[in-house]
């Protein structure tokens, strides 16, 4: 659960920006539509925390890379606490700690405030009740566009996650596999 003066600090604002746009967008075209420029206006406002978040990824790649080879001989020349005590002296030396491994994850960790504000806009949107848009009956209800047995299949999730997971190929050319699992693992979540 989000404290309440981070929520209104940090989802409110996007909450009311998201509106302002949904609002915008059906007034000019059907809600389906207006659902899909509402994506893209989260990802244009998205990108400049992207090239920030690439920037600082790119950092921590470089920095372990550079630590790479040391680390390896530190892990295969000590064992416990030695392993432990010369790692940490290394890192001391490299001036860098451990928990700037999360730098590596910043680019997914700035998308959480953006889903939770969609999702809280969205679900709550009296506008998609009852509209169709394509193959969808009702923008405000699950799609369940099959079922097996009394549990109804939602298409839009399953197709979203395929995206991000493809979209998670093509990025991840040349990454780690710490890092390409980070990124499928998001798209999963």
């Amino acid at each position: 659960m989000i404290p309440s003066f981070l929520y209104n600090l940090i989802i409110v604002p996007i909450y009311d920006i998201l509106e302002f746009f949904y609002v915008f967008f059906s007034a000019v075209t059907n809600q389906g539509i207006a659902v899909i420029a509402l994506s893209f206006v989260v990802t244009l406002f998205c990108i400049p925390l992207y090239i920030v978040a690439e920037k600082w990824q790119q950092i921590e790649r470089d920095k372990q890379n550079s630590m790479k080879e040391i680390i390896s001989v530190i892990k295969s020349a000590f064992k416990g606490d030695e392993r432990y005590m010369m790692t940490n002296a290394f890192y001391k030396e490299e001036h860098y700690h451990p928990i700037m491994v999360l730098r590596s994850s910043f680019g997914l960790l700035i998308q959480i405030p953006f889903f939770i504000a969609a999702y809280k806009y969205l679900s709550t949107s009296a506008g998609l009740l009852g509209n169709s848009f394509l193959f969808i009956k009702d923008l405000g209800k699950p799609d369940a566009l099959f079922t097996v047995g009394n549990f109804g299949i939602n298409i839009l999730p399953i197709a979203m996650t395929l995206v991000n997971i493809i979209a998670g190929l093509i990025y991840t050319k040349g990454f780690s596999v710490r890092e390409k699992l980070q990124i499928y693992g998001m798209a999963l979540i």
